[in-house]
């Protein structure tokens, strides 16, 4: 089988390109001389820059950066000596302020141009609390001696001896892993936690995203349902504002986990949302919050139905997919306005 990313009419010159904007997932968008858009990782908006074209699709070509004619005055030099090689990080070549800024336009043009809202209230982006040395958790590949991450658009493993975006104990077991020359494999590497289930990477920025769903749930009323609760993050702390707060969670781990902390009037079911949400709604749906935390790949089908069928007051959609929650917000705009 053929790599799908080697397929595709590649240009023979060159072309020199002006950097409008940055894609969701940091590649920069120019626009070729043919009218086709570009995409062309570690650029910034506003920058002059020769690029090769690599791959060249029926309605975009994919380029890289060999020459910068006019640098951003936000680019930076990246704290990681692998940024441009490793697949891992797309924006340590821009300041934080403008990637914030940059990540706040990313969602809007999404929001509207895949859910079809002409102006979406989206709020400034929220910083993290830590720029670097944040992440709980990484998986890192070994192969030929060589451990750490996939290089960009590749599966060739870029040595990494310490990963800057790591907490202090990340890398102290990637060191430690190192030392003891693994063979080929993947190892996944976390800090120590007694629940070994899904956590937020970055916890610092977690309690400020469970602030903001504290605001929205306020004030309460009877029902929360909190649909992909994993071990109750969420319904953990919203608890105190509902009469009566149920869970939904395929994973048994996570379960058994939200039970065993569980006040009488919270109640975690096991099983697929898709099939317990309908019985889950049972209470005056004008009393109603549900709250939704889907994987990337966003709501099934099954849920949106039932959503739009017992038509909660109240719809809390955390999403980690700008492009799922936008699809996903045009099919429940029947029935919610954003």
């Amino acid at each position: 089988m053929s790599d799908r990313r080697h397929q595709g009419k590649v240009a023979a010159e060159p072309q020199r390109v002006t950097i409008s904007k940055v894609a969701f997932g940091g590649a920069g968008i120019a626009t070729l001389s043919n009218g086709k858009i570009c995409f062309v990782p570690g650029t910034i908006p506003g920058e002059a820059a020769t690029v090769q074209i690599t791959h060249e699709k029926k309605s975009y070509a994919e380029g890289e950066l060999q020459t910068l004619h006019e640098v951003s005055p936000h680019r930076i030099k990246p704290p990681c000596p692998v940024a441009a090689l490793c697949g891992g990080c797309q924006y340590q070549h821009i300041a934080y302020p403008l990637q914030l800024s940059i990540k706040q336009e990313q969602v809007r043009e999404i929001l509207t141009r895949i859910g079809g809202i002409p102006n979406p209230p989206v709020d400034t982006t929220a910083a993290s609390p830590l720029e670097f040395a944040y992440r709980n958790r990484i998986t890192v590949h070994s192969r030929a001696g060589k451990t750490g991450f996939f290089a960009r658009g590749t599966r060739n493993v870029i040595d990494v001896k310490e990963c800057p975006i790591s907490s202090p104990d990340i890398n102290r077991q990637l060191a430690g892993l190192r030392a003891n020359k693994p063979s080929d494999g993947e190892y996944a590497l976390r800090e120590s936690s007694e629940f070994r289930g899904f956590r937020q990477v970055n916890e610092e920025a977690a309690k400020i995203l469970l602030h903001v769903v504290e605001e929205f749930a306020a004030p309460g009323g009877d029902l929360l349902v909190d649909a992909f609760s994993g071990a109750g993050f969420f319904a953990k702390h919203l608890q105190g504002l509902f009469k009566n707060v149920i869970g939904i969670e395929w994973s048994a781990d996570a379960v058994r986990h939200a039970r065993s902390e569980a006040p009488a009037h919270v109640t975690y079911l096991h099983g697929d949302a898709s099939l317990l949400l309908a019985s889950a709604l049972t209470s005056d749906p004008a009393a109603t919050t549900v709250l939704v935390d889907p994987p990337a790949e966003g709501l099934p089908q099954p849920v949106i139905d039932t959503l739009l069928d017992r038509r909660p007051a109240r719809l809390l959609y955390v999403s980690c997919d700008p492009a799922t929650l936008a699809r996903d917000i045009k099919k429940l705009s029947t029935s919610y306005e954003l």
